[in-house]
């Protein structure tokens, strides 16, 4: 019986925490709630509930959902605040009590309403059987208590909590039934079942057959299904929390080995002296970009892979913001992703201005072909470092990983069924860190740690390297290195700017009109401008006995 009942609680509590949430409209708790069901002669219950609710924002009110079982209705429905009346709205059985206020308050609300037809009478006592909330309630409460009071004292009261109600029950000396259930978590049921002397409702009509039976048979077999659940419980004890131990341990030594292997090859260049040299061309600025600093390729990105066509020769600059295409042969597919992009799509094939650039990226006719074209260039460039190897495989090591998160899966749901929810959260944190390590796992080899540590340290010194010392570079150096600092560090590349300018007009006798800022611009507008932008609670079906229910909640 309970292994059932928390298994949607269960499967809630992974999605949660492998998922983002959605934030509440409001935050609040209700610490308290008191409901007191007085039975009337003709089967009609008089119900007050006291909702102690405690705000940590502004709020406008509170809701209560009521579900009304088949034959049953809610009927003169009503609110007050230290007896001072509420505006009341109701909609498809969602209740919204009208009661501003701001954060760290705490209001208590008593409700009142009557549900005709509440007790059924049958040949051996007459009961009342309800659903106080359901599976959809989306609210936890803090303390609640029950209580079921018959129209005058009972000597022969019976009564029988189910799930969240379930062992409760208290019979007073009057015959009435508590039911004190203390904390329930949101998301739970907990019907609750009181059967008294028929002979106390001459106003309800008399059904054939018995009732104190079934709510003898429903008893034994709550008792059964709890015994059952107790004793495996103990046997998950037994046995799952020695394979979380061990299982974890062996993960996390694996972890630790893994990650001081990783730390060990990087601080071997870290102790290094470093002298300051561009690299050997190994691979375009763009796929550089991609590997040495961010894999998420930024507006800066693209002015670097003009930057790097102009250098082999695709591409010659006119005027600050005019280039025109000389050659179409590529190396690279995404450096052609880019020329079909700026030349085909925004110039006339031949020439292209970043003027044209900001008219075509503000219609938005254009924003799905430039967002595509982007997305290739950015795939192509990751198609090219992957193509480097430059990351090691460890297929058994990862399949191993991915083994052991299916392993802390299947932990999780069996401590979980059977409530030992410390030692689940426990094996949900080990199957996320092995799934993690699992698809993530894939160390850099030696020759690119060596790559990386070099175009970033050059990056470091280009920041207050003496002029004299960028003179001695090669035009096709200076270049690489400028293109590479332009989409790693534009603020730093527009200080280099006119040294560059300078070094790269003497060689060449041309004005080179580079503007990083400028360019750099453009494209972050495009990029802001073709990037696409995109509450109150309900009753719910009703999961508790003949379809009733309900459940609490703010706006």
């Amino acid at each position: 019986m309970r292994s059932k009942k928390n298994l949607p609680y269960l499967l809630a509590f992974v999605l949660v925490l492998l998922i983002p949430s959605q934030a509440y409209a409001v935050d609040f708790e209700i610490s308290e709630v008191q409901i007191d069901a007085i039975l009337t002669e003709d089967g009609t219950a008089d119900v007050t509930e006291q909702f102690t609710y405690r705000f940590e924002d502004d709020f406008e009110g509170i809701t209560r959902g009521l579900i009304a079982k088949k034959n049953t209705s809610i009927e003169n429905f009503s609110a007050t605040e230290n007896g001072n009346p509420l505006k009341v709205e109701v909609e498809d059985g969602l209740y919204k009590i009208y009661r501003e206020g701001e954060d760290d308050e705490t209001v208590q609300v008593v409700l009142n309403y009557e549900i005709g037809g509440a007790v059924e009478k049958f040949e051996d006592g007459a009961q009342f059987y309800w659903a106080f909330f359901d599976t959809n309630n989306e609210s936890e409460y803090g303390n609640m208590t029950i209580s079921v009071t018959p129209p005058a004292p009972s000597s022969q009261t019976e009564a029988l909590g189910y799930d969240e109600a379930f062992g409760k029950e208290r019979i007073t000396n009057d015959g009435a039934v508590i039911f004190e259930l203390g904390h329930v978590p949101d998301g739970e049921k907990g019907d609750v079942r009181a059967v008294f002397e028929a002979g106390l409702f001459p106003g309800v009509a008399a059904s054939t057959g018995t009732i104190r039976d079934q709510v003898a048979d429903d008893r034994e077999q709550q008792e059964n299904e709890a015994a059952l659940f107790a004793k495996n419980q103990q046997t998950a004890r037994d046995f799952g929390i020695p394979v979380i131990v061990a299982a974890g341990i062996l993960l996390l030594a694996g972890l630790f080995l893994a990650w001081f292997r990783a730390f060990r090859r990087k601080r071997e260049f870290r102790d290094e002296r470093y002298e300051f040299f561009v690299p050997k061309e190994t691979m375009s600025i763009p796929a550089l970009l991609f590997f040495t600093n961010s894999s998420i390729l930024s507006p800066t990105a693209m002015s670097a892979g003009i930057m790097e066509l102009m250098r082999k020769g695709n591409i010659r600059q006119l005027t600050e913001d005019h280039f025109e295409l000389l050659d179409r042969k590529t190396d690279h597919p995404h450096e052609d992703t880019l020329i079909n992009l700026l030349f085909d799509r925004i110039g006339d094939g031949q020439e292209f201005t970043l003027e044209q650039v900001e008219a075509y990226t503000k219609n938005e006719d254009n924003h799905e072909a430039y967002n595509d074209s982007i997305a290739a260039w950015n795939k192509y460039i990751s198609d090219e470092v992957k193509e480097k190897g430059f990351r090691e495989k460890h297929p058994v090591l990862r399949w191993t990983a991915g083994f052991m998160s299916l392993l802390f899966i299947g932990l999780a749901i069996y401590t979980g069924i059977y409530e030992l929810f410390p030692w689940m959260a426990a094996s949900i944190v080990l199957a996320l860190a092995a799934f993690g390590f699992a698809i993530s796992y894939s160390p850099i080899t030696h020759e690119g740690l060596e790559l990386r540590y070099n175009w970033r340290q050059l990056k470091t010194a280009m920041k207050e390297l003496p002029s004299e010392q960028w003179d001695k570079l090669t035009k096709d150096e200076k270049q690489r290195a400028y293109a590479y600092l332009l989409g790693s560090d534009s603020k730093t590349a527009e200080r280099k700017a006119n040294v560059f300018t300078a070094a790269d007009s003497e060689a060449d006798g041309t004005s080179f009109v580079m503007n990083p800022v400028f360019m750099t611009a453009i494209f972050v507008t495009a990029g802001s401008t073709t990037t696409a932008s995109a509450s109150g609670g309900v009753p719910g079906s009703g999961t508790g006995v003949g379809g009733g229910g309900g459940g609490s909640g703010a706006f």
